[in-house]
């Protein structure tokens, strides 16, 4: 991702350059500036818009303002890099597509890897990285020394056990943690998943794809609607919204009733991705599942899981990709998070389990074939969606 920030930065500073010379070279250019100066708060909050260090902007009143939270705003970025700006490259060629998926794919997995400090063994890392933030970005990390913020920050920089529980524990820590931590990266789950559900559907036949996902809002007039995060254009006129992630059934009828679009709501199969039930990080797609989906599209069948002891990658089981997950397992822990319980069912790297229990599986690899998989990110509920003939 380092190459793509550094592009999007030289966008911003090429941008910057030409503002600073006309506002010192062009009497017009700097009125409007001035002009805009005297809006006061109210161009200090559209422009918290595009950074803002936290999630409410009015500690002092008795309602939140929610004006900009940190985490949606950096996952918008990637997503506008990503979903709008790189159509002209997606779409050069067959092979520009399939390069395409791949790049997305490894954003995807960085994306990931950036939640890496929840578990308390890493306190020290995440630590450092609050620490370097505060440095080089300086005041604007919190802006006017929002003590609300600053307050919460303190607690998870010292907080001493895992801020993402993993069994025996299940039990999260409050919600200001919780939402102090989110608050240091894009948008870790509900941003990648929209990746993944975007990346599936290039991938079938069910329509011309509109990215919503950087549209918080529809505006008519005085009015204003929250939109679905995808729509598809279907033959005849046909228009569908889809909503990804499960709640949000009444934001999309709201939708539906007053826009006459059907709208319905859609997730990974599996819930996916997976955290490690031991070591607290998220499980990354492999290069056997990037190189496959890229390349060959859906598996036959829409089979979502694929055995690794297939993968030319297994390396005698030292890919630090593959899941271990038995398939008669009946353990099963339910996690309280921050809006339910909900029950799950042990999910490992293979790479985390014991050494005893990784020998006894490679010792008798026909035996135990079913425990070591990985999984490709196919939706659930659209396999049988009919897919449409090439328009043009």
């Amino acid at each position: 991702m380092r190459k793509v920030l550094r592009k999007f930065n030289l966008s911003g500073k090429h941008l910057w350059i030409i503002d600073s010379f006309l506002r010192k070279h062009d009497i017009e250019y700097k009125k409007m500036e001035e002009k805009l100066k005297n809006l006061g708060d109210y161009y200090r909050d559209f422009c918290r818009e595009l950074y803002y260090g936290g999630c409410r902007t009015n500690p002092g009143s008795n309602k939140d303002v929610k004006l900009g939270k940190r985490q949606m705003i950096l996952s918008d970025i990637i997503q506008y890099i990503t979903n709008s700006r790189s159509y002209y490259f997606s779409t050069k060629s067959d092979e520009n597509k399939k390069q395409f998926i791949k790049i997305l794919f490894y954003i995807i997995n960085q994306w990931m890897i950036m939640d890496c400090f929840s578990p308390k063994e890493t306190k020290y890392l995440r630590q450092n990285l609050i620490d370097e933030l505060k440095t080089k970005i300086g005041t604007d990390f919190f802006e006017n020394s929002d003590s609300y913020h600053i307050d919460n920050l303190n607690e998870i920089y010292d907080y001493d056990e895992d801020i993402i529980v993993k069994p025996p524990n299940t039990q999260y820590p409050g919600g200001r943690i919780l939402s102090t931590y989110d608050s240091l990266f894009p948008k870790i789950r509900g941003g990648t998943n929209e990746l993944l559900i975007y990346i599936y559907l290039l991938q079938r036949k069910l329509g011309f794809i509109v990215s919503l996902l950087t549209q918080q809002r529809f505006l008519s007039g005085g009015r204003d609607i929250a939109p679905p995060d995808l729509f598809l254009l279907r033959k005849k006129g046909e228009v569908i919204g889809l909503e990804i992630g499960r709640g949000k059934e009444r934001q999309s009828a709201d939708f539906s009733l007053v826009t006459g679009i059907p709208t319905f709501s859609i997730d990974l199969m599996e819930d996916q991705p997976f955290r490690c039930d031991s070591c607290g990080r998220w499980i990354i797609y492999c290069d056997g599942i990037i190189e496959d989906y890229s390349e060959n599209g859906i598996p036959e069948g829409h089979n979502h899981i694929k055995y690794c002891v297939d993968c030319q990658y297994f390396n005698n089981g030292n890919c630090p990709d593959i899941i271990y997950f038995p398939p008669n397992q009946q353990r099963a822990y339910k996690v309280r998070n921050r809006y339910n319980n909900e029950l799950r069912r042990y999910r490992n790297h293979f790479r985390c389990i014991p050494n005893t229990l990784r020998n006894t599986i490679l010792n008798d690899l026909d035996e135990h074939r079913e425990f070591l998989i990985s999984y490709f990110p196919l939706v659930d509920g659209l396999e049988d969606f009919p897919e449409e003939p090439d328009i043009l």
